[in-house]
């Protein structure tokens, strides 16, 4: 579609609007989406002179306006091709005077030297103990933190985090098939990919998925700018999901242990990295044919020289797995406190223990028709999942029931969750950071990000959930790691952050460079940020009056206009600089909240309530955006 085009389906959504219609928006509850929505929206005098206040006219005829010759996209030249991400590391990577977190738990490093060896790690340590040899890159590094790739313990491929991927939980079958998200899912790898790596996800484990899994392994493998990748075959369940069944099912119900052992085999001639068992508890089942099932497939994987994980959510199914000889208890159990016995086991037996704390948020976010999206999420995580949150409508009859008490388990378990959590870290089990990502409201890639803030919540000191995510977290992907740790030898994995993450987690979602295999890039080299995020933060700087940090976000010959008749209220950095300026300083109440925001492709049009403007008490606002490679382009603004 052409970009005049685009314009008329935004007129007429604006349109619909005007008349009290209801396009489809992007999932945008009050806790977080219905912020500080847009620029400048009063007349205020530009480089070129002063500028009289925004013409009156309803949505439609503003953004109809826009398709006329004064578009501005037929004044701008195309913009340059980006530079590309380096295709390889080079011999000798220096990064200079950053404070080093190295992941061993050993106290960070300030004014640290990182030297890399290609795609390895050669040395770590002060500037005396790492000399830098003369034919190496150096890179300035002062003021920034360094800390090992994270790693997610826990992930589904074969799910998109949108509200179509799990039908056996919620069908919408009627609206979207599961064949049609599981076609988008493999036709948007390569783009999940780079979404981890954007989120400072340098490995993940894919715990169980259809055969398709280790194509997505060799795919990973064979690709410069995707995270490592680990995997399991089909879930060895002790329940069947024929919903989820496309002629390469992702679970299969195992009929007895020797079924299991069945399973297995076929698993083990792929060569997985594990085994996983879904040991859920049924009424037409007794518990202990699941517990067969379990030390069947344990007996295999053991005698391959693999591990075994096992879904337990339940304390029940938990001992049973651990009896069975599970390896790793991928969820935390949320149904009952935890036996002090039951945990000074999972110690003996070297025991991982994955909390798996956001899934729960997620579901319960997106059926309870409540999601809050934080700024990483927005930026990096799949738009197309975000959007199909916020279709979901208001439930009715049975499902409404279903729902409603899905919902009540997940409140009830998550305090319970928590301090099992708690326990098992207290007593010295191994805990690893993991998401599900890929189930209905846990995104790939950036979703780690809230894991780790709930794993804070919960208790656990910043240190100690940074371990979770880093060290022990690849324990998870392999018993012999090469990851999650800083120290010669290891693959060269790391994140540059802007902000000490062990004063806030979430200072780790601040990142300044990704280090992937030894090659140094910035995450929006990977992949370009979501359109709503670049606006949104051009917003939240509008209402911190922060000048530079608004002009940042836009293209160097970006164009601001008002709607209907397209005329130029400034034109590239300085113009946009002066005008918002002397709007900022002018008005220091100044504040800008969304009543409604759509999103389409790379168009974001704001409906605004605009306070603080001297001697106005209040404006209604429309600002339309494009966005292009993660920088406003040009701006229609109306009434």
């Amino acid at each position: 579609m052409t970009d005049r085009a685009h314009i008329v389906v935004l007129a007429l959504l604006l349109a619909g609007a005007a008349a009290g219609c209801r396009a489809r928006p992007s999932p945008q509850p009050a806790a977080d989406r219905a912020g500080p929505m847009s620029p400048a929206r009063v007349g205020e005098p530009s480089a070129s002179g002063p500028a009289p206040a925004p013409a009156a006219g309803s949505g439609a005829a503003a953004a109809a306006a826009a398709a006329t010759p004064t578009d501005p996209f037929g004044l701008l030249v195309p913009l340059p091709e980006p530079e590309p991400p380096p295709s390889g590391p080079a011999r000798f990577t220096a990064l200079v005077g950053a404070t080093v977190w190295d992941g061993t738990g050993r106290p960070a490093i300030p004014d640290a030297v990182v030297l890399l060896d290609r795609d390895r790690i050669r040395a770590v340590g002060t500037r005396p103990e790492v000399p830098v040899p003369a034919e190496a890159t150096v890179i300035d590094a002062a003021g920034a933190w360094i800390i090992p790739g994270l790693v997610d313990a826990h992930v589904h491929f074969f799910q998109s985090a949108g509200l179509y991927t799990r039908p056996d939980i919620i069908d919408r079958t009627g609206v979207r098939t599961y064949a049609q998200d599981a076609a988008a899912i493999r036709e948007n790898l390569d783009a999940t990919f780079r979404r981890y790596l954007a989120s400072g996800v340098a490995a993940v484990v894919d715990m169980g998925g259809p055969f398709w899994n280790f194509e997505v392994r060799d795919r990973a493998n064979a690709t410069v700018f995707a995270p490592r990748v680990a995997v399991a075959g089909p879930l060895i369940s002790t329940v069947a999901r024929p919903q989820l069944d496309l002629g390469d099912p992702p679970i299969i119900r195992a009929a007895s242990a020797e079924d299991a052992r069945g399973l297995a085999a076929a698993q083990l001639a792929r060569k997985p990295d594990f085994l996983k068992v879904w040991f859920v508890l049924s009424d037409d089942r007794p518990a202990d044919e699941g517990s067969a099932i379990c030390r069947a497939a344990a007996e295999a994987a053991h005698a391959a020289g693999l591990r075994l994980a096992v879904h337990a959510t339940e304390r029940a199914t938990a001992e049973l797995a651990l009896e069975a000889g599970a390896d790793i208890l991928v969820h935390s159990v949320g149904d009952e406190p935890l036996d002090p016995k039951f945990i000074d086991q999972l110690v003996e037996r070297n025991v991982i223990y994955i909390p798996n704390l956001v899934v729960l948020e997620g579901y319960g976010e997106v059926l309870g028709r409540a999601t809050v999206v934080s700024d990483v999420e927005r930026r990096w995580g799949d738009p197309d999942a975000m959007r199909s949150w916020g279709e979901l409508p208001e439930p009715e009859g049975e499902l409404r029931k279903k729902i409603a008490a899905r919902l009540a388990r997940f409140a009830a378990s998550g305090p319970i969750a928590r301090a099992n959590l708690l326990a098992v870290h207290a007593a010295g089990v191994t805990v690893a950071a993991g998401t599900d990502a890929g189930n209905i409201g846990t995104l790939h890639g950036p979703s780690l990000h809230r894991e780790l803030e709930l794993l804070a919540e919960a208790g656990l000191s910043p240190e100690a959930v940074l371990l979770a995510a880093t060290r022990d977290a690849a324990r998870v992907f392999s018993a012999t790691p090469e990851s999650g740790t800083m120290e010669p030898g290891r693959l060269a994995d790391l994140l540059v952050l802007e902000a000490d993450p062990l004063a806030d987690v979430r200072n780790a979602r601040r990142i300044r460079w990704v280090v992937h295999g030894g090659i140094v890039v910035r995450p929006e080299q990977l992949i370009d940020p979501n359109p709503e995020s670049v606006v949104q933060e051009q917003l939240d700087a509008y209402n911190a009056r922060d000048l530079e940090r608004f002009v940042a976000t836009y293209a160097p010959d970006a164009v601001v206009l008002r709607l209907p008749a397209g005329e130029v209220l400034a034109r590239g950095a300085e113009q946009l600089r002066e005008t918002y300026g002397k709007l900022f300083s002018r008005n220091p109440g100044l504040r800008a909240t969304a009543v409604q925001r759509t999103v389409e492709g790379p168009w974001v049009v704001d409906h605004e309530l605009v306070v603080g403007i001297a001697d106005r008490p209040y404006l209604h606002a429309v600002a339309i955006y494009r966005v292009e490679r993660g920088l406003i382009r040009a701006v229609w603004l109306g009434k």
